[in-house]
């Protein structure tokens, strides 16, 4: 469980809850305009953004537009706030987050500023999403292997099989702590005490896990965890975070440097220090209004509870798996919940995924095609009509696609 205490904040993030103190999930989906119109199953391509969201962009806009003229909106306290927030409600010390853009720019990072030998390699697998792979390409250029493991006959890469790829050479085991297709959930712990024993840097793509699971990210054993902010964080585009544990600070350099890398001011010196924290990564302005939702939604997030979140979304994709167990639908997602998330992938054997996900959206139900095979990915605001919607919906159109 997520031991947060109360995320800092200074704005009030009222949050509707039943009698019995849980939340109210259906005056919490009303704070998400879109859920009026649109079966949205796709937290884990985009987020759906709550009101408080669009009015932190709104605050932002307002502080530029009054006699302030932006000195809060334009502040470094009001970011290093922000951190404060994202770190207390996921779960990370402040001074070990690195406010960057997104999972592709803090694994270019790890990528770019560790410190390779020709004959070295890389482990990744083939569930990776794209911004876990192509950052490490450039590298065999330097005369680094990059190792992919396949997956089974069921698609799933299992810890077994990424410890048979890491030898001697192995530097970094980089991987998804939620595959971005199959849904299925890393055995972060049995990986973390893998790499510790072997000396081997872990990096841990967290976008689809973070804001679902109730677990510290700094718990994982993970050397750096990186992760944008516009699926489940209810971020924008733009707006992520970077963990760095304490212990690995100095396992990679930063490969770019501007004003915030460094510990000092002073332009004139000549080898300034690099700062003695995460703040090391970060280069030149944030972007500001992507921090204020960020922060904003972080506070959101924080007051409903990332227990009752990771409840909220199992009692939804169990219904999910119910109901392609009903319509003799194959599932490729692991049953087990703690060998998934919030994602359910259905192999459609036979359909087209592209032409499926299309004809839904003509109806307003938003999947996504992923490898072929239809990706469903809930989150707090869906209910169980959104489930069952999307299901009588999808059998209809398979049936409507073998006639």
């Amino acid at each position: 469980m997520n031991k947060n205490t109360t995320p800092p904040h200074d704005e009030a993030v009222p949050i509707p809850r039943r009698a019995d103190g849980t939340p109210d999930w259906a005056l919490l989906r009303r704070e998400f305009p879109a859920t009026q119109f649109t079966t949205y199953l796709d937290i884990a391509r985009k987020a759906l953004l709550p009101r408080c969201a669009a009015q932190a962009a709104a605050d932002w806009f307002a502080d530029i537009d009054s006699r302030a003229t932006g000195r809060r909106a334009f502040s470094m306290g009001e970011v290093e706030i922000t951190r404060a927030v994202v770190g207390a409600t996921f779960g990370a010390r402040p001074e070990t987050l690195a406010l960057v853009k997104n999972t592709s720019e803090a694994i270019n990072i790890v990528a770019q500023g560790f410190d390779w030998r020709e004959g070295d390699n890389v482990v990744i697998s083939e569930a990776e999403h794209e911004n876990n792979t192509f950052p490490w390409r450039p590298l065999t250029r330097r005369g680094v292997e990059v190792r992919v493991v396949a997956g089974g006959p069921d698609g799933r890469v299992t810890t077994d099989a990424l410890r048979a790829a890491i030898d001697a050479r192995t530097r970094i085991l980089s991987v998804a702590w939620v595959s971005y297709g199959l849904g299925e959930r890393a055995d972060v712990d049995a990986l973390a005490q893998l790499c510790r024993d072997k000396g081997v840097l872990l990096v841990i793509d967290g976008i689809q896990a973070i804001g679902v699971l109730d677990r510290r990210i700094d718990d994982l054993g993970a050397h750096v965890v990186a992760s944008g902010g516009h699926k489940a964080q209810m971020s924008v585009a733009g707006a992520g975070l970077m963990h760095v544990a304490t212990d690995a600070l100095e396992r990679f350099r930063p490969p770019f440097a501007a004003k915030y890398s460094f510990a000092t001011f002073d332009r004139t010196e000549e080898q300034p220090e690099l700062a003695p924290d995460a703040h090391r990564f970060e280069y030149g302005n944030p972007n500001f209004i992507g921090l204020a939702v960020q922060r904003r939604s972080a506070q959101f997030i924080g007051a409903i509870g990332l227990g009752a979140i990771e409840a909220r979304i199992r009692h939804l994709t169990d219904l999910l798996i119910e109901g392609a167990d009903r319509a003799k639908l194959k599932l490729r997602t692991p049953r087990p919940w703690l060998e998934r998330a919030g994602i359910v992938s259905f192999d459609l054997e036979g359909a087209s995924a592209d032409r499926v996900e299309a004809v839904l959206e003509q109806e307003d139900i938003r999947v996504a095609s992923k490898d072929g095979h239809l990706r469903a990915a809930a989150h707090f605001y869906n209910d169980e009509d959104d489930v069952h919607r999307f299901m009588d919906r999808l059998q209809h159109h398979l049936r409507s696609a073998r006639a």
